[in-house]
């Protein structure tokens, strides 16, 4: 690192989206500099918020979706608890656990970006970006939630149940759309060639993952011998195995059988031999993230991610009603919109709730990756904007009235975004902290 001027550089040439990006920080002064032009400067209260214009390429740097989406974690989460008839105060701990990861929750009205999507451990133990077999990568998460032993006060085992459903979540969401198999490969490259999208999209159709009860089952009489000879650590202890398994690991074991399974073509962005990996974000951006482009594979995580937690919790899987999510996951596909705004509408439906809030998400300075990403990558603003209008939209199209339609905008912190004009970016401040759609 070296001093410039008032800012402490921290790396150079630092890339995210493809964006050439040179990052100085110091206390509390970010600077973002790009094509040689300042374009974010200075902290207010933590959040950015100053105004500069930006000769940015126009093409290269058109809004994308965002990285991640909380719907297929933290609202997702929130609704199979509640439906599966765990206490409200415990189901939210789980979906804010869950949804950690990717984003701090402080409250229903704050939403604050994380940045664990960058970090190179992360990226496979959290995110799933091993580049292996997703269902290698989902049945071995799934067994360590089911059998993940207390660890310290009450909190913490619940803060590490949600880094396992977290883990969960993104062995369907972070999957690739390309086919395994070389003879059907179909790179999309949605990242550069959004026009690919419906292809993609077809490609999906009818495509839905297995059920994860039938492969589980079979397991647990062999995995609780195991686990009350070596304790919990059998799952993660690679020594463990090979003495239970014939000098295998667990995974190399599984592996043996998925490569002897041709209907299993899912394979894992990332890599399993690197350090880091950016390919997530390269070759198809968020939409992976996206549940409308992958209906019934999203709709099968539901499902099987219903079966844990109630084999967790000793809760009854049956409760869990699928006809709403398919109803949801209905209304997404024929808008190609999120489904934030919409599962929380049916969360506040069972806590007897008649409001909806919808956050603005931002980025505080310290959170470098996630800062670049608010500024340069994806417009927060706009998709609340986005989630008000399809929520509102929704909840209408199910014959409940809006009461405050119009004003659902609540002004507080200060925060930045960009807005296109002409061949150039500017970037802007603006004082939308949430939005709360009232309803009855």
């Amino acid at each position: 690192m070296e001093k410039k001027g008032n800012f402490l550089e921290i790396s150079k040439n630092y890339k995210i989206s493809s964006e050439e990006i040179n990052i100085d920080s110091k206390k509390d002064n970010l600077r973002l500099i790009s094509d040689k032009k300042v374009i974010i400067q200075g902290e207010e209260n933590g959040v950015f918020h100053k105004n500069y214009n930006s000769n940015l390429n126009k093409e290269k740097n058109k809004e994308k979706s965002a990285f991640y989406e909380t719907d297929g974690h933290y609202s997702t989460v929130y609704l199979v608890c509640l439906m599966l008839g765990m206490p409200e105060d415990k189901a939210e701990e789980l979906a804010i656990a869950t949804e950690n990861p990717d984003t701090d929750v402080h409250s229903e009205t704050d939403f604050q970006l994380d940045e664990t999507w960058g970090y190179p451990g992360s990226q496979k133990e959290i995110h799933s970006l091993t580049g292996g077999f997703h269902g290698i990568e989902e049945l071995l998460t799934a067994l360590k939630f089911i059998y993940l032993k207390s660890i310290g006060n009450e909190q913490e085992t619940i803060n590490k149940l949600g880094e396992l459903l977290h883990r969960f979540g993104d062995t369907y969401a972070h999957t690739k759309f390309d086919n395994i198999k070389p003879s059907d490969l179909a790179k999309y490259d949605l990242a550069n060639k959004p026009e690919n999208v419906e292809k993609a999209i077809e490609s999906w159709k009818g495509k839905a993952g297995k059920e994860l009860s039938k492969d589980i089952e079979p397991w647990i009489k062999f995995i609780n011998y195991n686990v009350t000879k070596y304790g919990y650590s059998f799952l993660t202890n690679e020594t463990y195995q090979r003495e239970s398994m014939n000098g295998r690991t667990l995974k190399q074991y599984l592996l043996i059988i998925y490569l002897q399974n041709p209907e299993d073509k899912y394979i894992m962005y990332g890599t399993r031999l690197g350090f880091f990996t950016r390919e997530h974000l390269i070759t198809d951006a968020g939409y992976p993230d996206l549940i409308y482009m992958r209906p019934e594979w999203y709709l099968c995580y539901v499902k099987n991610l219903a079966w844990i937690i109630s084999v967790r919790f000793k809760l009854e899987h049956n409760k869990l009603n699928i006809k709403l999510f398919e109803h949801m996951v209905e209304f997404a596909k024929n808008n190609k919109c999120s489904m934030k705004g919409i599962i929380d509408f049916e969360i506040a439906k069972i806590r007897k709730k008649q409001e909806v809030y919808i956050p603005v998400f931002y980025s505080r300075m310290d959170r470098i990756l996630a800062s670049a990403d608010a500024i340069v990558n994806t417009d927060y603003l706009a998709n609340a904007y986005a989630v008000v209008e399809n929520t509102k939209k929704y909840i209408k199209e199910n014959n409940m009235i809006i009461l405050n339609d119009g004003k659902e905008v609540h002004h507080g912190n200060i925060k930045i975004h960009k807005k296109p004009n002409g061949n150039f970016y500017e970037f802007e401040k603006y004082d939308e902290d949430y939005f709360i759609i009232k309803f009855k």
